[in-house]
């Protein structure tokens, strides 16, 4: 994975950017870059799978306004990198690092916040701009924050997937066979708590052909 680092972090930069500051084309959505990733090392079961557990659990994180949800994009990225580049084809390894992901997902949000505080600098430095006749700082001020939001993932992703894939593939090799058992049985357990928790998240939607 080491000598891959710099792309894996490049293309997550990327695909985080979809979220919320260009195009918003779903390519963000864990069912698309889990296969992507699973598809580039070589196990797209294991990334469509890890994917699909994380869509329907965190089905309803969706970032609208000033709300700022976890990095999905990180969990399933960070998972699929790790299992499929260390232990490829263990469905024990594929959960437990989820369970190594998710963690960093709730760091990069704090980091996220702290630069969209950083953005509201900008937003002031366009507004002068304007209120000077410089027009042209509106898009300077749009591919400021473009550069500076693909620079602060760029940046985390690296460190996140070189010392978290240090500490991920050394717990792994110590947890004991108890554990390992249980992550087998989560790797089929957790479809089923994903459906439940979709059911859960959409049970007060009312369909207009479905009469109570």
């Amino acid at each position: 994975m080491e000598n891959n680092l710099i792309i894996f972090s490049i293309i997550c930069a990327i695909l985080s950017a979809d979220i919320t500051m260009f195009g918003q084309f779903m390519i963000s959505r864990p069912i698309f870059c889990g296969a992507l990733f699973g598809y580039i090392l070589g196990d797209i079961y294991t990334g469509l799978w890890l994917g699909m557990i994380i869509e329907m659990i965190w089905v309803n994180a969706i970032p609208m306004g000033v709300a700022v949800p976890v990095d999905l994009t990180m969990i399933t990225s960070l998972g699929v990198i790790w299992s499929c580049s260390f232990f490829k084809g263990s469905q024990e390894a594929a959960i437990f690092s989820l369970a190594i992901a998710i963690p960093f997902a709730y760091l990069y949000k704090e980091v996220d916040l702290a630069g969209r505080l950083f953005n509201t600098k900008i937003m002031h430095w366009v507004e002068k701009g304007i209120e000077e006749g410089k027009e042209t700082r509106i898009s300077d001020g749009i591919y400021l924050g473009l550069f500076l939001f693909f620079l602060r993932a760029f940046v985390m992703y690296g460190i996140i997937l070189f010392i978290g894939g240090i500490l991920y593939k050394g717990m792994f090799s110590y947890l004991p066979l108890q554990v390992i058992t249980a992550l087998k049985k989560a790797w089929l357990y957790l479809p089923v708590f994903g459906f439940g928790a979709i059911l859960y998240n959409f049970r007060n939607i009312k369909f207009p052909f479905i009469r109570k």
